[in-house]
């Protein structure tokens, strides 16, 4: 016990990174909690916490007992304050959430953004301030999103009435898949639709505030990308300047996701840092040209400050995602850092970005790019922090050719290390991992840092003066080489391995065991950190997939041979459905098997399916004699109609629309689970 004191003591000058554990950890709890608890009483566990850690902080230096007793009460209060800050973020940025589909209705909205899809595909457009036909104001949604087919003479800003068909955003595929719905709820999007016609000009685009000018910016930009690049090149360059990604083609999405590649298409801190520094160098090399200036200026200074400006000015340009405001908030303390004459780089810098980061938007906790980006560069930080002594003795030693190898060896060990961090995620949210990431990514990224993104800045400061041909010219060439190491990457044999959906016990230990491994001091808790890593991992390939699958659509059945094959009712509906059921199962990309398939577990007429499944007994109803049939028959009955059976396990088409997707689990009972009516939140 004792030595577990001494352990926890001489952590106490890494406290502070702590901080957005123990923050995240309330935010983590309040999206674990079964019902939406009320402000009111998230309130009072802050002021209970505030209580018991005033009481402890004078006592903390009587003994190391009371000084552990004072952490808890830090760690507490923290994690109260991020359930309050999740709690209350869901009341601010969520949304009335649409019931059930409605339309065709009439519809009125001010264009908040305009998304181009590429080709004769259209647009996806964002309203606010709508007027719903037969929708009280009360349950309107703060904003829906519409594709428009005929989308000519749309822009950000105007007031616009279509005809549209505008359903509710779709649930998760399936009980701990990727809730679509909860996604566009925290971006304020209670609705998805498409519009019957072109849209009526009610009102001309007004001048507007910040966002709609970085909108407006934003089109623009993509018209001018548009007419000089080509149309494989083109929405590429544009989801690196912009960072809209509706016209990438499908083929390029894929291929820059196979090979290791997809982070360069989001803009994240490899493309604020490139930025930053782009124009760090070349504002400090112009001053430096002038000998007065570089004599009586401070120079290093004004880049900073140029860098940090630029770099903003970026991310408000490509829309201030997560993993651009963590860059963002990391590259101004840098600059700032520079300015002040200290030094930038240690894992307090990644604490305070996470911290604030979390504070403005407490629900970016559960998407994947802030997992990903600040496990990748706290792991970065903290190996070169490690290994800083050594590699500092032989740099400076070194000649031209010693610190080129050297230079090379560190962008392959922060390959090695972010693809290694990143492949984790990779797994568990996607199923997926690129086996040749590292090498795609030593190949492509100095290209993006060297030539791509230090054209597209040229190109954004000639774009005014209708001059940015020829730097758009250079930047294509670099992004078509880019997209040639993508698909050849990609085409490789084993470039991507495919795993079934992993526990959540398996993402929640490996994640604590990371953490603790990152942040604690001193071997005995880092060996603690990897056993924790290893007995999450031990559990992934236990991980138990359901026997049986039924779309929240209701009309898309799949069940599970024996052999782990996964056949459907149908090979036409619902392919969206099918496809990730095939990803969760680790069969990405594998063909669609249906019921009539000679090898199915399935027996099947023009009313219905039996099949013994693990020795239970499993009716498949497409018609009402065979639910009336069965009903006495099987131990479990799933229908793509509604039917009436007071025996067995019973899931029909009532249900699927009602609560989302269910999975069925076959074994000593029947278990059956849904996606929605679980839990009491506002975006169910």
């Amino acid at each position: 016990m004792q030595g577990l004191l001494d352990e926890i003591t001489a952590q106490k000058d890494r406290l502070f990174l702590w901080a957005p554990v123990a923050f995240g950890g309330g935010i983590a709890a309040y999206f674990a909690w079964p019902v939406e608890p009320s402000i009111w009483a998230a309130a009072g566990g802050v002021i209970a916490a505030f209580l018991f850690l005033f009481y402890a902080y004078p006592r903390q230096h009587d003994s190391v007992e009371k000084f552990c007793v004072y952490l808890g009460a830090a760690f507490l209060f923290l994690a109260a304050c991020g359930f309050l800050a999740a709690t209350s973020g869901t009341i601010t940025a969520g949304t009335p959430v649409l019931e059930k589909g409605v339309g065709p209705v009439d519809i009125v909205g001010t264009v908040e953004s305009i998304e181009n899809l590429g080709g004769k595909d259209g647009s996806r457009v964002v309203l606010s301030h709508l007027v719903i036909e037969g929708i009280a104001p009360e349950e309107t949604p703060k904003k829906v999103r519409l594709r428009f087919k005929k989308d000519a003479g749309i822009e950000a800003g105007q007031v616009i009435a279509t005809l549209a068909k505008i359903d509710p955003a779709s649930r998760a595929v399936l009980p701990g898949a990727y809730d679509f719905r909860r996604h566009l709820f925290f971006e304020g999007i209670g609705g998805v639709g498409f519009s019957f016609k072109a849209a009526t000009i009610i009102e001309p685009s007004q001048a507007g505030g910040v966002s709609l000018f970085f909108e407006r910016l934003r089109v623009a930009i993509g018209q001018k990308i548009t007419a000089q690049a080509g149309a494989v090149s083109a929405g590429i360059m544009e989801a690196l300047i912009t960072g809209e990604r509706g016209a990438i083609a499908e083929e390029d999405d894929d291929a820059m996701r196979n090979s290791g590649l997809y982070h360069l298409l989001s803009i994240s801190g490899t493309h604020v840092t490139m930025v930053a520094g782009v124009l760090f160098f070349f504002s400090r090399f112009f001053m430096a040209c002038f000998p007065w200036v570089a004599l009586h200026w401070p120079i290093k200074k004004i880049a900073a400050v140029i860098a940090l400006l630029g770099a903003a000015f970026y991310v408000f340009l490509a829309g201030a995602e997560v993993p651009a405001q963590r860059s963002l908030i990391m590259t101004g303390l840098v600059m700032v850092a520079i300015i002040l004459d200290r030094s930038p780089f240690s894992l307090r810098l990644i604490a305070f970005a996470a911290l604030m980061v979390l504070i403005i938007a407490p629900y970016s906790l559960i998407g994947v790019s802030f997992q990903m980006s600040f496990a990748a560069v706290a792991a970065m930080i903290c190996f070169f922090e490690y290994i800083r002594p050594w590699w500092t003795k032989w740099y400076s030693r070194a000649g031209f050719l010693r610190k080129a190898a050297l230079n090379m060896t560190a962008l392959i060990l922060t390959s090695l290390i972010a693809g290694s961090v990143t492949g984790f995620f990779s797994l568990y949210h996607f199923q997926s991992f690129a086996w040749y990431g590292v090498l795609s990514n030593m190949l492509a990224v100095p290209l993006t840092g060297f030539v791509i993104m230090p054209a597209a800045i040229i190109a954004l400061m000639l774009m005014p003066f209708g001059l940015e041909g020829p730097a758009l010219a250079v930047m294509e060439w670099g992004t078509m080489w880019m997209l040639a190491v993508a698909h050849w990457a990609a085409g490789l044999e084993g470039a991507v391995v495919h795993v079934r959906q992993w526990p959540e016990v398996t993402f929640g230990l490996f994640v604590c065991g990371m953490v603790l491994f990152l942040l604690w001091s001193g071997w005995r808790g880092k060996g603690v950190a990897a056993a924790l890593m290893l007995v999450g991992l031990s559990f992934a390939p236990f991980a138990k997939m359901p026997d049986i699958m039924i779309a929240e659509s209701g009309k898309l059945i799949a069940v599970r041979g024996g052999d782990g094959d996964l056949y459907f009712s149908s090979g036409r509906r619902d392919k969206f459905a099918a496809e990730n059921w095939l990803r969760l199962s680790g069969r990405d990309g594998e063909k669609v098997r249906t019921f009539k398939d000679e090898t199915a577990p399935v027996k099947c007429d023009d009313v219905g399916c039996r099949a013994e499944i693990k020795g239970r007994k499993i009716s498949i109803v497409f018609k009402d004699r065979a639910g009336r049939e069965d009903c006495g028959w099987a131990e479990a009955m799933v229908a793509e109609i509604p039917v009436r059976c007071m025996e067995g396990a019973v899931v029909d088409l009532y249900d699927a629309r009602r609560y989302g997707a269910h999975a069925v689990f076959l074994g000593r009972g029947v278990d059956v689970r849904r996606v929605g009516g679980e839990m009491d939140r506002p975006w169910e």
